[in-house]
């Protein structure tokens, strides 16, 4: 006798539904659902997480921009009062000059009148003391002495 292999009996998917149509359609939009609530929930805690994370830095950077721009004023500032104190140098450097020249030019000038001065008093005490020596000169006469008027005749 022959053994009879046990026959398999095809497996028949059963008939879909309208039914059965709506329960998969309601399970995979479930599904879905869920993947999208689970997927925002991962990037609201990578969100957060990152957050976190950068704060400290955001912070740091603040502060480093915050440093440079303090620092900036303050090089311009500086700038600024070294400006202002080199025209200032400069303007009394000028000062000194001008008033050096001018006390130069004050000293040339009273030299002159001064020398000036004595030139013409040295002039009038000469004038002075030639006519004074004239006017006692003519007050004398000279005489010659009888012996030298007799030995000569």
């Amino acid at each position: 006798m022959q053994s009879a292999a046990p026959v398999q009996l095809k497996q028949v998917t059963p008939r879909p539904t309208w039914r059965n149509y709506n329960q998969t359609v309601l399970q995979r939009t479930r599904e879905e659902l869920q993947r999208e609530e689970l997927q925002l929930y991962v990037d609201r805690q990578k969100e957060l997480a990152s957050t976190q994370a950068t704060a400290p830095l955001q912070q740091l950077i603040a502060d480093l921009n915050k440093l440079a721009t303090d620092q900036q004023a303050q090089i311009k500032k500086l700038s600024d009062q070294i400006q202002a104190d080199s025209t200032a140098a400069l303007q009394a450097k000028s000062d000194y000059a001008t008033a050096l020249l001018h006390a130069k030019t004050a000293a040339h000038t009273e030299g002159l009148q001064q020398g000036a001065g004595i030139g013409v008093g040295a002039t009038l005490l000469l004038f002075g003391l030639i006519f004074g020596i004239r006017r006692l000169t003519r007050k004398f006469t000279v005489t010659k002495k009888p012996q030298a008027r007799a030995a000569s005749a």
